[in-house]
């Protein structure tokens, strides 16, 4: 009787895993626009879905833009089109590594076509598709995917994980009526909602400036990515992507955005996160870029775990 039970609980639990990868397969293909004839003709495209659905993708390179706006004189939002955050990362999900670059919005290069300037400028005059050349210049590296968030999707996502615990290092108090960004904190261990988060990330008026600001995005991306993998929010995952889509651009194939959910969940405990700013000096409101040291950082940063690396040639932009 009881070899009985055990021979029918391994069929159901076989069953249920092989129902998982047909159905995951299934749903990636009808999402990806594909005609299920061509499983059949191409039975190895069968193996790489089912590896997503269980393993992610191996590994790409993914830009996070956060655009901000502008208020006039009559509290009318307007759009001032320029990427307030600039972020590259490259996820390699065989490694569990994910490792990130922050770009000063102040950094100046060679826009095509509009010759020098600040690199959030980019965004203004030729949208994602210029912007993601003009850090693909700058790096040296293929730009595989995007995602550009309105600066209300920060706040909505924080305040939907019900907020984040951080250490404010100092008091930070600034007053920007037209962006208006009102700050307002003090120093200590504290748990930050949507609004006071969006302050602390965006606080630059201090010696360190852009920099210090950098230095606080990445210490609250890790804070935030702590609270995001804790059980109780990642039960309410469906409903908070679903909140937040209208507030969040990208190019990420419904395939890719599933595998990835699924290797967050599985493998979260094991990720290795590792960011940096991109080297140079600071002269007369411009951040310099040094690149020679952002080409050697590049090499460590951008390289698979197999050992060939995703980068190209970077091209002279600092005379």
């Amino acid at each position: 009787m009881l070899k009985k039970r055990l021979l029918i609980f391994i069929c159901v639990i076989f069953t249920v895993c092989i129902t998982t990868v047909i159905g995951g397969w299934l749903f990636l293909y009808y999402k990806s626009g594909k005609n299920i004839r061509d499983i059949v003709n191409n039975p190895s495209e069968i193996m790489t879905f089912t590896h997503k659905i269980f393993y992610g993708p191996s590994s790409f390179n993914i830009v996070l833009l956060g655009r901000d706006y502008d208020y006039d004189n009559r509290g009318r939002r307007l759009d001032s089109g320029r990427t307030d955050t600039i972020m590259v990362f490259r996820v390699d999900c065989n490694s569990k590594r994910i490792n990130g670059i922050s770009i000063p919005r102040d950094t100046i290069v060679d826009i095509p076509g509009y010759g020098r300037n600040k690199i959030n400028s980019a965004y203004h005059f030729g949208g994602i598709p210029l912007a993601i050349k003009v850090i693909e210049n700058l790096l040296g590296i293929k730009i595989d995917y995007y995602i550009l968030l309105d600066p209300d999707a920060f706040k909505k996502l924080v305040d939907a994980v019900g907020g984040v615990e951080i250490y404010v290092e100092k008091d930070m108090k600034y007053k920007d009526s037209w962006g208006r960004l009102y700050i307002n904190l003090k120093k200590g261990y504290q748990r930050l909602n949507g609004l006071q988060a969006e302050g602390y990330v965006r606080f630059r008026s201090d010696p360190m400036g852009d920099i210090g600001r950098i230095e606080r995005q990445q210490k609250f991306l890790y804070a935030l990515i702590s609270q995001v993998t804790k059980p109780n929010v990642v039960i309410k995952m469906p409903t908070l992507i679903q909140e937040l889509s209208k507030y969040v651009h990208t190019n990420l194939p419904v395939s890719e955005i599933v595998s990835l959910a699924t290797f967050f969940a599985r493998e979260k405990s094991a990720i290795q996160l590792k960011t940096t700013t991109l080297p140079g000096l600071p002269n007369g409101g411009y951040w310099y870029p040094d690149l020679e040291k952002t080409s050697r950082l590049i090499s460590l940063l951008f390289t698979n775990s197999e050992g060939s690396s995703n980068t190209v040639q970077a091209k002279e932009l600092i005379p």
